[in-house]
């Protein structure tokens, strides 16, 4: 008996700590230089078609197929992805914002770098189709 209560005290604990870790963390904000960036990418069909294909393979596990955070791989993170459709969202971020988050990642979360270098090695117009992509699809 007081094992067991040993163990459920651990384990709220750890479901505290978690809870307290998910709502204290913050998205790491680019730096100036990242911040002053424009797409340079126009949003033709070509462009967000290439985002498009993309974003299927690498983005909507996590942020659904309608850009709201709710993608098949979104349950069992403990930091929810980011909602793309949540209305004025996307008019709030800088495309040198989205372009630092998608090239680098965000610590401490399971958003992973996308960037060249990183595991997916997605180059900059790649990352920047998606970026069109997300803003002529899910902007509300």
């Amino acid at each position: 008996m007081k094992t067991t209560s040993i163990a459920v005290i651990a384990g709220i604990g750890i479901l505290a700590a978690g809870s307290a870790a998910a709502a204290e963390h913050k998205t790491p904000v680019a730096p100036k230089d990242y911040l002053a960036m424009k797409n340079p990418l126009k949003d033709t069909k070509d462009v967000v078609d290439n985002g498009a294909k993309i974003y299927e393979k690498k983005c909507k596990k996590c942020h659904g197929e309608k850009g709201d955070g709710k993608g098949s791989a979104s349950e069992k993170l403990e930091l929810k992805p980011a909602s793309f459709s949540s209305p004025g969202f996307l008019k709030g971020q800088a495309d040198g914002q989205l372009f630092f988050i998608a090239e680098k990642g965000s610590p401490n979360t399971d958003m992973d770098d996308f960037g060249p270098g990183s595991a997916a090695n997605l180059s900059k117009d790649d990352l920047w189709s998606v970026i069109a992509y997300i803003r002529k699809t899910f902007t509300k």
